[in-house]
C-alpha cells in the first residue's frame, strides 16, 4: 500500500535526501526538522524546516495523480503567483518540492467570514482559468486528464457497465439503480452537449476547490496560492462550481438537504466567480451553464477518486464508501432531478 511505504522510515530518509540536494541549488539547507501531516493513498506530504525559518514542501503522487508536479510546475510558469513556487520536480517519481505559501484559509477565518474573500478570490480564479485557457495542450501534455463535456458522455457509459458488473457490496449498482440511471443517460448526454456547445473554452479545473487547498498568507485574494492540483482535468471551467460551491455551503451550514445552494450569499459568489465570464454570453446562459457543468460534473468527481484509488486494494475503496459510485449515483439526486 502506499500509505505504508510513504511513511516507512526509509522513504522519509530518502525523501529528506532529495530535499536537501534540490535546496542547496536555492541556497537553503535543512535543519532537521519535518512533519508528514497527509498520507493517503493518492499522495503524502512532508514538510520540512530550513535554516533559515522557511519551510518547504515535499510532495509525492500516486499512479493516478501523478501528473500533478508536472501540472503545477507548467501552472507556476504560466501564471506566476497561482500557486506555491515550485523549487524541484522529480517526474519520474512524481515528486515535487515547493515554499510553504502560508496557512490555509480555512484555518485563518470562520466560514461567516469567508463571503467576500471567496467572491474575491473566485474571480481571480476565474480570470486565471480565461488566461490559460490558451495552453490547453500544454496542460494536457503533462498528463492531466481531459474530462471536456463530450468525453464525459463516454466516460458515463463506461462507469456504468462496470458498476453494473459488481454486485453492491464490491461498490456496484442495484437493479433500481441501475434503471435510474438508464433512464437519465439520454438526458446526460444532452447535458453534456449543450455544454460543449458554449463558446466558454475549455481550460484548467481544480475540481477541489475548497478552503482548505487554499494558501492564505494575508487578507487579499491576490496573495492567495491554491495547492492540491491532485484532481484537476482539462475540461469546462465550470465544473469547478460543483466541488466549490458544494463546499463553500456546506462549511456555512447552508447546504440544502436535497444538495441545493440556493442562499443568496452562495449565488453571489458563484455570480462573481462568473464576472470574467461575461465577455462570452449573458448571466443566464451562465448560470445555466453553471448548473449543466455542476450535474455533468458528477462524473468527472467519481472519475477523480477512481484515478486516485485505482491502485489501491479493494479494502481502501471499500473503507472509503466507494466514492466512485457515490459521486456517480449524485447524479440521481433532487438537485440533479428538479432540472429534468
Amino acid at each position: 500500500m502506499s500509505v505504508a511505504l510513504w511513511t516507512s522510515p526509509a522513504f522519509v530518509e530518502d525523501a529528506q535526501d532529495w530535499v536537501a540536494d534540490r535546496l542547496r541549488d536555492h541556497g537553503l539547507s535543512l535543519s532537521g526538522a519535518w512533519d508528514q501531516p497527509h498520507a493517503r493513498e493518492w499522495s503524502s506530504a512532508i514538510s520540512f524546516e530550513t535554516t533559515t525559518g522557511e519551510r518547504v514542501w515535499f510532495k509525492v503522487n500516486g499512479g493516478g495523480t501523478s501528473y500533478e508536479p508536472r501540472l503545477v510546475a507548467l501552472l507556476g510558469d504560466l501564471l506566476p503567483g497561482l500557486v506555491p513556487d515550485v523549487l524541484a520536480v522529480d517526474t519520474d517519481r512524481a515528486w515535487s518540492l515547493s515554499r510553504d505559501a502560508g496557512p490555509t484559509i480555512r484555518t485563518v477565518h470562520p466560514p461567516e467570514e469567508l463571503w467576500q474573500h471567496w467572491e474575491a478570490l473566485l474571480s481571480r480564479y476565474a480570470q486565471a482559468q480565461l488566461t490559460l485557457g490558451a495552453h490547453a495542450e500544454s496542460m494536457l501534455a503533462t498528463g492531466a486528464p481531459h474530462l471536456a463535456p463530450l468525453q464525459l458522455v463516454g466516460h458515463f457509459r463506461r462507469l456504468r457497465d462496470e458498476m453494473a458488473q459488481l454486485s453492491p457490496d464490491q461498490g456496484g449498482l442495484t437493479p433500481e439503480q441501475l434503471v435510474a440511471v438508464d433512464r437519465l443517460a439520454p438526458a446526460y448526454r444532452a447535458w453534456c452537449e449543450e455544454l460543449a456547445g458554449s463558446p466558454v473554452p475549455e481550460s484548467v479545473n481544480h475540481d477541489d476547490l475548497h478552503s482548505a487547498n487554499i494558501c492564505w498568507p494575508a487578507d487579499d485574494a491576490a496573495a492567495a496560492r491554491i495547492i492540491d492540483w491532485g484532481d484537476a482535468s482539462v475540461s469546462h471551467p465550470f465544473g469547478t462550481m460543483l466541488a466549490t460551491l458544494n463546499s463553500i455551503a456546506h462549511h456555512a451550514g447552508v447546504f440544502g438537504e436535497e444538495g441545493g445552494i440556493e442562499d443568496p450569499r452562495v449565488l453571489r459568489v458563484r455570480d462573481a466567480y462568473l464576472a470574467p465570464f461575461t465577455e462570452l454570453a449573458n448571466r443566464a446562459e451562465l448560470v445555466r451553464w453553471v448548473w449543466l457543468a455542476r450535474a455533468t460534473g458528477c462524473v468527472s468527481r467519481a472519475l477523480s477518486y477512481e484515478g486516485a484509488l485505482g491502485d489501491a486494494p479493494p479494502e481502501v475503496m471499500a473503507a472509503e464508501d466507494y466514492p466512485v459510485r457515490g459521486w456517480f449515483l449524485e447524479l440521481l439526486e433532487p438537485w440533479v432531478s428538479v432540472r429534468l
